[in-house]
């Protein structure tokens, strides 16, 4: 007779990962409405709640606030319990071609330590885990903390440092980095979970500072090259791994009427937007003379440019502000487009340097064709270039903390 369905093992991780959801998103919360919510018996919830309490994942604290315009309830009022979010530590490590970031954080990413190493874009994993070695020691004392708090490490990698760190081939949807994993797990002897940076700034994005981190539909789009790319998230979840199709943004028409480009619709994002495309329209008018904010910014190279510092330069470069202006407009037509598609409550910008002036410029544009709620809906990315290593953070405890049900 063959064996089948679910272990028991499975099914405690299951109901334990289930409740750890709903507190995180609707926490503080009681025993009976997790039962409510989830379907399960309230013997079970008060079970498993109880044992989780005393392994000190979850706490109670306090009862439920008095509503002074509710009805007024007979008997004990519920009692709430929350995440302990110093139940474990959080690593995270964040490589690209330039700079390494390490930091320790909480389990609900607040940043206890941090620093960052520049490199000239010779890191190896075996320099990255030497370089671990030393830094993980000093911030765990100065946190008065050990390795036995740690949850594990989280690593994102860069599509651009991908090479360096030793990609395995063929793995480029799911990036696979062997020598890294196997150099990290025998030197710290602690669970290590490696993937995309760009995936893990995704989720680092919606789950910022935040314990209770609403569950909700939500674009990422960064840019990385001169190219644009786009995870969509529902919920908690990214529904496109790093690379796996994350580029389908680019074929977003933007213009019936512009450009054709080979392989991409007429008017495609590829062909109106990208770094060169629009540099193709600067270059006519690129010099020291005409365009002296930008052709300082990019030291006279226009395969430099960026969406920022085409804006930044056009307030005073007089040649750039009708190609800004309507650059600006496809852009918010992209965004438009991709608002649409995944129902997305915002859509989130990561990797183009904007700054807040920016934004405003963008939703001012955006509001003209598509109203205030849609333009409200488009913000940066809160991670800072100082912190980058909440995505590696975000990701450990996102797949192994809540993912595995508090089982560490």
């Amino acid at each position: 007779m063959n064996d089948c369905g679910i272990s028991k093992l499975d099914l405690k991780r299951r109901n334990r990962m289930q409740i750890l959801k709903v507190v995180r998103e609707q926490g503080p919360i009681s025993r009976v409405d997790i039962s409510a919510i989830l379907g399960i018996t309230r013997a079970a919830v008060t079970i498993i709640t109880n044992e989780m309490i005393d392994q000190h994942i979850l706490e109670e604290v306090g009862e439920e606030p008095v509503n002074p315009s509710g009805e007024v309830r007979k008997g004990r009022r519920k009692i709430l319990l929350d995440i302990n979010e110093t139940y474990k530590f959080a690593v995270g490590i964040y490589v690209d071609e330039k700079e390494v970031s390490i930091g320790l954080t909480t389990l609900n990413a607040a940043a206890l330590d941090k620093q960052l190493i520049a490199h000239e874009g010779d890191m190896t994993p075996e320099k990255l885990v030497s370089l671990l070695d030393d830094i993980l020691e000093k911030m765990l004392q100065n946190s008065c903390l050990s390795r036995e708090n740690l949850l594990g490490i989280g690593v994102g990698i860069m599509p651009s440092a991908y090479e360096m760190m030793g990609l395995e081939e063929g793995t480029e949807t799911c990036p696979v980095f062997p020598a890294l994993q196997k150099a990290l797990e025998d030197s710290l002897h602690l669970p290590i979970y490696i993937n995309s940076a760009v995936m893990e700034f995704a989720m680092a994005g919606l789950h910022y500072n935040e314990i209770h981190a609403k569950a909700e539909n939500q674009v990422f789009l960064y840019w990385d090259s001169g190219s644009y790319h786009a995870i969509p998230i529902n919920g908690n979840t990214p529904l496109l791994a790093a690379a796996a199709g994350d580029a389908f943004v680019e074929r977003l028409c933007v213009d019936p009427d512009g450009r054709a480009m080979e392989g991409y619709p007429r008017g495609s994002v590829r062909a109106e937007l990208s770094a060169e495309a629009v540099a193709d329209k600067i270059r006519p008018v690129f010099s020291e003379e005409n365009t002296p904010a930008l052709f300082a910014a990019l030291n006279g190279d226009l395969s430099r440019l960026t969406p920022a510092s085409l804006l930044t330069a056009a307030e005073t470069d007089q040649p750039l502000q009708e190609i800004a202006a309507e650059t600006v407009k496809k852009f918010c037509v992209m965004l438009q487009a991709l608002h649409c598609l995944y129902a997305a409550e915002h859509v989130n910008l990561y990797g183009f340097g904007f700054t807040p002036e920016h934004l405003e410029l963008i939703r001012k544009t955006a509001e003209e064709f598509a109203g205030e709620a849609f333009a409200q809906s488009i913000l940066l990315c809160p991670i800072g270039d100082r912190y980058h290593f909440l995505s590696g953070c975000t990701y450990i405890i996102q797949a192994g903390f809540y993912q595995r049900g508090g089982l560490v």
